[in-house]
């Protein structure tokens, strides 16, 4: 019997997988043979966890990245059940979630009733509380500490056109036009890169080009190429509205990027100390800290070592050693 059967959601949430098996878990990725833990690492597999938890009696452990509020800010969770191996849900008439109402219902019970619900930012545990009614554990996750390194090809901020980087995913929370915004009032000409795909693509183009900015998007780029960016870019500017974890501004940092990121409660807890800090909303603000950051040498990298993949699966194993006992 394995000690967990990890239920990923993509190849990030598979990162500490290795480290953690150095250090003597046994960890199934796929299949249904016996384990004794099933570990949800998104809301997207928690369904699959759950019923692989009651088909095999395993305890369940559940990561909760965020619940974001254009989905879950207001309303109420529809009644579920789970009923003959499938789940049964009641719509309500009125006061529901706003959005995917059975997604984030479903995630609600299966919460309720897991071993262990885990979540990366003292803001996740909170929302996490107040939406669903759930206590969590803190363990935060990491980045990609084998690729985010800096790097002596990184080009200097002096050397041609300083360009600004965000990467993220064209949706109006991430507030990428905020970057569009501020790089019209520097003195200087810069050139802007969004890395990500999403439904504002056309509107930031429109904008850019309202704007006189000069901009690209990048809606294909791999791993290879993102990193690529990080080496390539002068300042990496992380306007988002909300985040449950924020892991673009961490890339940043580790890359040895200076870094301008806005003043939400998962940048301040995970990179304040060493990004650049703006309110929300302050165009003039966040113009002067990325003309700021042109002018100075990025953070210490090592100011996000507490984020690295072995950082991170030191503290799962801690955190997993008492459901294994």
């Amino acid at each position: 019997m394995d000690d967990l059967r990890w239920f990923a959601s993509n190849p990030y949430t598979l990162l500490i997988v290795p480290a953690l098996a150095a250090r003597g878990i046994t960890i199934a990725t796929e299949g249904d043979r016996p384990a004794r833990i099933a570990l949800a690492m998104s809301g997207r597999t928690a369904a699959e966890a759950w019923a692989y938890a009651r088909r095999r009696r395993a305890r369940l452990l559940v990561y909760l990245w965020d619940l974001p509020p254009v989905g879950t800010g207001r309303g109420r969770p529809d009644p579920v059940w789970w009923i003959g191996r499938t789940f049964v849900r009641l719509p309500r008439p009125w006061g529901g979630y706003r959005r995917l109402r059975g997604y984030y219902s479903r995630l609600r019970y299966i919460s309720a009733r897991a071993d262990g619900v885990w979540v990366p930012s003292e803001l996740t545990g909170e929302t996490v509380a107040a939406r669903f009614g759930v206590r969590s554990e803190q363990v935060p996750y990491c980045y990609d500490s084998t690729r985010f390194v800096p790097s002596a090809a990184r080009r200097a901020a002096s050397m041609g056109m300083p360009m600004l980087l965000t990467v993220s995913r064209l949706r109006p929370h991430k507030n990428q036009a905020a970057v569009l915004e501020a790089a019209a009032r520097l003195d200087r000409p810069v050139r802007v890169r969004l890395i990500g795909r999403g439904p504002d693509r056309a509107a930031l183009a429109a904008l850019a080009a309202r704007l006189g900015v000069a901009c690209s998007i990048d809606e294909s780029a791999d791993d290879a190429a993102v990193v690529r960016a990080y080496q390539e870019a002068s300042v990496a500017v992380c306007p988002s509205r909300f985040e449950g974890f924020g892991l673009t501004p961490v890339e940043a940092v580790a890359s040895g990027v200076p870094v301008v990121a806005s003043d939400i409660p998962p940048h301040r807890e995970f990179v304040g100390r060493a990004a650049r800090l703006v309110p929300l909303d302050d165009t003039p603000a966040l113009a002067a800290a990325i003309g700021a950051a042109l002018a100075s040498p990025p953070a210490d990298p090592a100011l996000v070592g507490d984020l690295t993949i072995p950082a991170a699966a030191a503290r799962f194993e801690s955190t997993l050693r008492s459901f294994l006992r």
